[in-house]
């Protein structure tokens, strides 16, 4: 899984901010009155500012300083379609608006649309991606050495299960199997795993360490196609397929390269800090030079 950043999370409060500071009309007016009590723009806006303002100016100028690197480094169309479709993998999401809709009620972000979530979040994660691993070395020589300092750790395995309480009722469903039942089928009627029995057992791809001990030996030491004898856990009796395994080189040279990325770039902050030190930021009202971070 890739890291995002959500650097600009609470831009729409951001934006709402701003958009109260341009309104100067010159006119105090009042938006809400409670018991004959006026609550005016200028005491909402004064308050907004009181609170928040110092965090939600130095979130505004970050998010100039990355547009306009952005710009710098020419990111198009397709690098942002690339991640969105890497975001939308990420959270196991297929369509645009089953997105939109996480980002809204998980996220609480007020996004209205996809364009809209790829300039204003998903452009700064590229940004900050390509400048944190600017200088990590994805070099074949580099990428060949980590695999073989780290294969072990490295070797990845899809699986499925069926967890049961009792050994006899494993035996049994193991013996079905052996004489041609389907997997998947059993797996829904009789596995107490709630996270993957209506998935037909399905757990997806992991690596060494990520299961309880004693599955993890039994699936790393099986291939593709093998179904285990029943495996006894703290939660019951599996019985285990493994479906796929990488451990070759050429299988893992995409994971390789992520996890150098992941190991050897510079952290976020830093590259922040980076940024806002190269951007001319000049503060024109006295009373908010203490706000800026830069």
């Amino acid at each position: 899984m890739r890291k995002h950043y959500f650097l600009a999370a609470g831009l729409s409060t951001v934006l709402f901010l701003s958009a109260c500071s341009d309104q100067e009309s010159g006119e105090n007016k009042t938006i809400v009155e409670v018991n004959n009590t006026s609550l005016t723009e200028e005491e909402f806006v004064g308050e907004l500012k009181n609170n928040v303002g110092e965090q939600l100016l130095n979130q505004m100028i970050q998010n100039i300083v990355i547009q306009d690197k952005a710009d710098e480094l020419n990111i198009d169309e397709e690098q942002l379609d690339n991640e969105l479709e890497s975001f939308k993998e990420d959270y196991g999401i297929e369509e645009d608006e089953q997105l939109l809709n996480m980002l809204q009620t998980q996220f609480q972000m007020e996004i209205e649309s996809i364009d809209d979530f790829k300039s204003e979040f998903l452009k700064p994660q590229l940004v900050l991606e390509e400048l944190a691993t600017a200088d990590v070395d994805l070099s074949e020589e580099a990428k060949q050495q980590y695999y073989e300092e780290n294969k072990e750790d490295l070797v990845t395995i899809s699986a499925r299960h069926i967890l049961v309480e009792e050994k006899e009722t494993a035996e049994d469903l193991l013996n079905e199997l052996e004489n041609g039942a389907d997997f998947a089928e059993l797996a829904q009627e009789h596995s107490t795993d709630p996270g993957s029995a209506s998935q037909g057992g399905d757990l997806n791809s992991f690596t060494r360490g990520q299961m309880v001990e004693e599955f993890d030996e039994a699936a790393f030491s099986m291939e593709p196609g093998e179904i285990s004898d029943p495996v006894q856990t703290d939660y019951g009796y599996h019985i285990i397929e493994v479906t796929d395994k990488k451990e070759t080189y050429e299988e893992l040279a995409q994971d390789v390269e992520q996890q150098l990325k992941e190991e050897q770039a510079k952290p976020v902050e830093e590259v922040m800090q980076e940024l806002l030190d190269e951007a001319n930021i000049d503060v024109k009202e006295s009373s908010y030079e203490d706000w800026v971070d830069a």
